[in-house]
């Protein structure tokens, strides 16, 4: 399939993005576009600082560019939409499945991947959906993984008038009380199935990335700068400019500093003098965060203790030791 999809959270209340909403996004854009941010935002259910990491990232890869009435998706963009092998709609599968609403997924030749259909309904589940149900097509049928007789082909009949569904095909049918649960279930548990796809967008996923944002990082950073006895804490991941902390506040949302660009360019704690900037002449501990061996944000804390914060760290380096 080779289409990698990402993750981030944001800081607060703003709720997470998933592979699903990157997904959306794309679907969006080719079907909606040119479309607005504010627009998308809504669309997607995200926040728009989270809504402008998604369409930074994709201007910066290719996928999409700006125009003076909004995004559109280029070439490169249709053609990752395509190639997640994903088609979707809505249909009615009274009998089959235990929601109200039942949207519908095809995912194209990925039946070796589906052994029993748990782990599809547990990704849905996980993505809001109340269950779903997953068929895969052997012998020009559609059926339960590891079982040759059941479903009643009549009852799945409503798959063969939205999908022309070919052998070694997957459907998966999320199942939720609302449209939006039972695709995003479905969704999520389609792109799940192959986790070297999901993972070559995710760029590190879980709660920060190398495209986390100023704005995103801020609850993060103050909460570890309170931890630090609100010593001076600086904040920022390998593709966007950060924060910067004192005194309990966030003084600067776009903020980068020499120590904290070393340490991210060479995926290590840098302990030193600041050379130049607001802490020039002053020692700084830089921690990346690590991703795969690679450093996708940086922490830094500034040591107007002159030395205590050095101290601490390396006793606490000799004891793991």
């Amino acid at each position: 399939m080779g289409v990698k999809f990402y993750t981030y959270s944001a800081g607060g209340p703003t709720p997470k993005f998933s592979p699903y909403h990157v997904w959306k996004a794309y679907r969006i854009i080719d079907e909606d576009g040119p479309i607005g941010r504010k627009a998308l935002s809504s669309a997607l259910k995200v926040g728009e600082g989270s809504t402008r990491t998604i369409l930074d990232r994709m201007i910066r890869e290719g996928s999409a560019e700006n125009t003076n009435r909004g995004a559109i998706l280029t070439e490169r963009g249709k053609e990752k939409l395509s190639d997640s092998g994903i088609l979707i709609d809505e249909v009615d599968l009274d009998g089959l499945t235990v929601g109200r609403y039942d949207c519908a997924v095809l995912v194209r030749g990925t039946a070796q991947k589906v052994r029993l259909g748990c782990e599809q309904r547990d990704e849905a589940v996980r993505g809001g959906a109340t269950g779903a149900t997953t068929l895969v097509c052997r012998k020009g049928k559609l059926l339960f993984p590891g079982d040759e007789k059941y479903p009643d082909q009549k009852l799945v009949a409503p798959l063969r008038g939205v999908f022309a569904v070919e052998e070694d095909d997957v459907v998966i049918i999320g199942s939720a009380f609302t449209r939006e649960a039972a695709e995003k279930g479905a969704v999520s548990a389609a792109l799940a199935m192959n986790e070297q796809s999901v993972g070559s967008w995710q760029e590190g996923g879980g709660l920060i990335s190398q495209d986390t944002d100023a704005e995103d990082l801020k609850c993060l950073a103050l909460a570890i700068h309170e931890l630090v006895g609100r010593l001076p804490l600086t904040m920022r991941s390998k593709n966007q400019y950060g924060v910067r902390c004192e005194d309990g506040e966030v003084i600067d949302s776009d903020y980068t500093g020499p120590v904290l660009e070393e340490a991210l360019r060479k995926s290590q704690i840098i302990r030193k003098i600041a050379p130049t900037g607001p802490y020039r002449g002053v020692p700084i501990v830089a921690v990346p965060i690590m991703r795969k061996r690679e450093a996708v944000a940086v922490m830094g804390v500034v040591d107007v203790s002159k030395g205590a914060v050095f101290e601490i760290l390396n006793r606490i380096r000799k004891e793991r030791l």
